[in-house]
């Protein structure tokens, strides 16, 4: 009897001390990159009631709190300037601790979307797909403070506390499974901004939008239907699920203090541009609140053109263009001259990313002297038979680098679009065509493949685009 309770007392203690232990998630680790002057909120498990002390290393600070009732426990700390100092905190409680090593202070980015942003640098052999000159880019990436996290892929019902994943510094050994578009975008801003970056790579292919959102996030469009119950939803699309990334992957990082995000995602939407915009907006509005903050910038990649889609992604590409048009702190990079005639995941990746890149370091880093974005159409003018297309955004002009200016149409009032003679006049382009004599309609590489050929003189591509509405989409139904 006296061995019974013994035992009995040791199994007790035991599993008292087990549940008494840190339990941090994994974003929150060795090697990480916390977002420099700026409240970072620390966060993890414990025993309900416990008392927790954090102590971070660059300030010399001890910050208090102490675990809900639901076992999670929450602090918020403050971050210094970048520096490339290597930091240590540690978290402690009556029974256990903790000790964070190696962490770097700088600038984080949210990196999601699908496959084009899932689509490491090593590229994609079980369906050889390429990244242009990766080898060369692999074994020249050794960069420790370039690091990277990547959200392990995960669907769920329910918001997961957790997900698999590890910092890691860049070099050779880890740049292979890096997002490519993460790496180039990444390792242009470390250039640039010489501080540490630290990239959070959370993305899944063949994804839509409506699987990144949380339900909350989806309310005002009651034709999505949430899923209840994993016998209501299929096993080969629980990617496409509606909230069942936001779950599985973005819930265990959100609060994790960024700067901002990039996005490469719409494949999966390409069917249904129309109510683009209201989910993308939603989604971004909602992050917003996730994350505990006033604002922070998304900036996404447009769909580059590819001929094998059943749908013109031409109206999707416009979709994308009145984001970046409507919606605050937004912009797109144009991808108009790396699209390939039958693969929908192209193989220039480093334009992809640093035309992110220069997105960030003109508009939220404020190197605005270089002319960082794509010329914009501007005003339109119809005169006899000629159709005068202004663009913005392109003080020094337009060009075509030496090529035949291809891809504009024109049309008259029987809306019969044909081939435009086009001259470039500076940061005009005036169009004609002996099929019609009045113009009334221009369109530009409206199709979903062609190669754009018109750019700033800054080498960014013009966005394909229409004036007209006619054949317009039908709207869909999101919102009712």
């Amino acid at each position: 009897m006296k061995w019974l309770i013994i035992f009995a007392f040791s199994v007790i203690t035991l599993c008292s001390r087990l549940f008494s232990q840190i339990i941090l998630p994994s974003v929150i680790s060795d090697n990480m990159v916390l977002q420099q002057q700026s409240s970072i909120k620390l966060w993890g498990k414990s025993a309900p009631g416990r008392q927790i002390q954090v102590k971070t290393g660059w300030n010399k600070a001890t910050y208090s709190t102490t675990t809900g009732n639901d076992s999670i426990w929450t602090v918020y700390v403050k971050t210094p300037e970048a520096s490339f100092n290597a930091y240590i905190i540690n978290i402690e409680t009556k029974n256990d601790q903790k000790e964070i090593k190696n962490v770097l202070i700088g600038e984080v980015w949210l990196c999601s979307g699908q496959s084009n942003m899932e689509m490491p640098l090593r590229g994609v052999g079980n369906y050889q797909i390429p990244v242009e000159n990766s080898l060369s880019d692999i074994m020249n990436s050794d960069n420790k403070y370039l690091r990277y996290f990547s959200v392990k892929k995960a669907t769920s019902l329910f918001p997961q506390f957790n997900t698999a994943g590890i910092w890691q510094e860049t070099n050779p050994n880890t740049a292979v499974e890096m997002s490519a578009v993460a790496f180039y975008y990444g390792q242009l801003l470390q250039q640039v901004l010489q501080v540490p970056i630290g990239l959070l790579h959370c993305s899944h292919g063949g994804s839509n939008i409506e699987a990144w959102m949380s339900p909350e996030a989806l309310q005002d469009f009651p034709a999505i239907a949430i899923p209840e119950s994993e016998a209501a939803i299929k096993t080969n699309i629980k990617h496409q699920t509606p909230t069942m990334l936001h779950n599985g992957m973005i819930h265990s990082i959100a609060g994790f203090a960024i700067k901002g995000a990039i996005w490469y995602q719409g494949e999966g939407n390409c069917k249904k541009p129309a109510g683009y915009p209201q989910l993308f907006k939603a989604m971004y509005t909602d992050w917003i609140k996730k994350w505990n903050c006033d604002d922070f910038p998304v900036y996404f990649c447009q769909l580059a053109p590819c001929g094998s889609r059943q749908v013109n992604t031409a109206f999707f590409r416009e979709a994308q263009s009145e984001i970046a048009k409507t919606q605050i702190n937004t912009a797109m990079a144009v991808l108009m001259d790396i699209g390939e005639q039958d693969n929908i995941h192209p193989s220039k990746k480093r334009p992809v990313g640093e035309r992110l890149a220069y997105l960030a370091l003109g508009k939220t880093y404020r190197y605005d002297k270089p002319q960082y974005e794509s010329p914009v159409v501007g005003k339109i003018n119809f005169s006899n038979d000629t159709a005068s297309v202004k663009f913005i955004k392109a003080p020094y002009g337009l060009t075509t680098f030496g090529k035949e200016l291809t891809g504009f149409e024109i049309a008259g009032e029987d809306k019969q679009f044909h081939p435009a003679k086009a001259v470039i006049k500076r940061d005009v382009v005036e169009l004609t065509s002996a099929q019609v004599p009045k113009p009334v309609a221009v369109r530009y590489c409206f199709k979903s493949y062609a190669q754009g050929v018109l750019f700033g003189l800054n080498g960014l591509p013009v966005s394909s685009f229409r004036s007209d509405k006619w054949n317009d989409i039908i709207k869909n139904d999101y919102s009712k």
